[in-house]
């Protein structure tokens, strides 16, 4: 049996890639026939290109990004499962995130439609495009993956047959894990707690939330040094105008806060895998500020989970699958909400708790190994 994973494998900065590279080295180490196809979206003819290259598999297996076909290049997804279609191809599609299509439209609106330099037409096209596009994987892919529970409550009641669900992984095996759940057992106090945001810089992470809800919690009282550190590199122009922002604010702010403990770092740099691990390990606190409530799963959260951290995160569908491993907060009232669930953190590891042994246990219910065994299980099912 050989799975066609269909991805853009080409595109340097995207979590979608990171993740399809790694799944698809442990389904190889496990035995799993796999060709690998690159899914761009530079022409609308590479949609098809993909769709040809893919049917060199068994099964295709295709990771969805509502990012790869916003705008009018949504029609290129079209183009590419209708190909498929076209030569009976068994289609798997692993949905990174379930919408609705009046969120695919808020999300092309406030997130795409502002930085566009597209002609007027296409941004129309692209509006009205965003508000189909959520129905094109749904319908026209044979079965369905998705990462949470909140995800799959999200697809439409006709459609919940086709769904599996198979959480999003923790890079490192089981055994990685329950070595780091070893480890957690001694207890220690740090002189300064350290918080930080690791990963791709962009927009609809909402640092400056952070920072105001960290100024709150001095305001409190909290008499803890605090040094929180955002580290990252950008993935497009918007990121790169929302880093000088940041930039730009936590100089300001650390002409004030640093003589009462509060220290903003804002890093530029382009980490490895392992290294976003390693800075999310080191921390005392992993603070995700997303701002899009339509986020089912997240690398860096995952990411984060290997080592036990204290993961203060926005209330994403990874939150609904396992409430416990998490510090969530809600975009009701962000900042406030960021801020009490910053203190909810903070006073575990005030009280020498390093880890959320919660964490570590959703940890290794996701771990890589185990993600992937149910992924060749999932295929096997597929073909008997």
């Amino acid at each position: 049996m050989k799975i066609a994973m269909v991805y853009d494998y080409s595109r340097e900065k995207c979590g979608i890639k990171v993740y399809s590279d790694i799944l698809t080295k442990w389904l190889r180490k496990l035995g799993v026939d796999v060709e690998v196809c690159d899914l761009k979206k530079e022409r609308y003819s590479d949609s098809v290109e993909a769709a040809l290259c893919a049917l060199k598999g068994d099964i295709v297996h295709t990771q969805h990004e509502f990012g790869l076909f916003k705008g009018h290049f949504g029609w290129s997804q079209l183009l590419y499962y209708l190909t498929l279609k076209l030569y009976r191809k068994f289609n798997v599609t692993t949905l990174h995130t379930v919408l609705k299509p009046d969120e695919a439209l808020s999300n092309y609106i406030k997130f795409a439609l502002p930085f566009t330099k597209e002609r007027p037409w296409e941004a129309i096209r692209g509006l009205i495009v965003s508000f189909v596009s959520p129905y094109v994987p749904e319908a026209l892919s044979d079965r369905l993956i998705v990462h949470t529970l909140r995800g799959y409550e999200l697809l439409p009641d006709w459609l919940k047959w086709k769904a599996e669900l198979i959480p999003h992984f923790s890079p490192v095996p089981s055994q990685v894990v329950l070595e780091n759940a070893r480890r957690c057992r001694e207890r220690s106090v740090p002189e300064t707690i350290r918080i930080v945001t690791p990963g791709f810089i962009r927009p609809t992470k909402r640092y400056d939330w952070a920072i105001r809800a960290l100024i709150a919690l001095k305001a409190e009282g909290l008499d803890k040094p605090v040094e929180y550190t955002v580290i990252g590199t950008t993935q497009n122009e918007d990121g790169e105008l929302w880093y000088q922002y940041i930039k730009e604010m936590a100089d300001k702010v650390n002409e004030h806060t640093k003589k009462v403990g509060l220290t903003i770092n804002v890093i530029y740099k382009h980490m490895s895998k392992a290294e976003i691990i390693r800075h999310a390990c080191e921390a005392d606190v992993v603070l995700l500020p997303y701002s899009d409530p339509t986020q089912e799963a997240s690398g860096i959260l995952h990411d984060s989970l290997v080592c036990g951290r204290h993961i203060v995160v926005l209330e994403i569908g990874d939150v609904r699958n396992y409430p416990e491993a998490f510090y969530p907060f809600n975009l009701d009232d962000p900042i406030g909400s960021m801020k009490e669930a910053l203190k909810r953190a903070i006073n575990e590891v005030v009280k020498g708790n390093r880890c959320n042994l919660n964490a570590l246990a959703y940890a290794y219910f996701t771990s890589i190994d185990v993600v992937a065994k149910r992924h060749k299980d999932f295929y096997s099912k597929l073909r008997s």
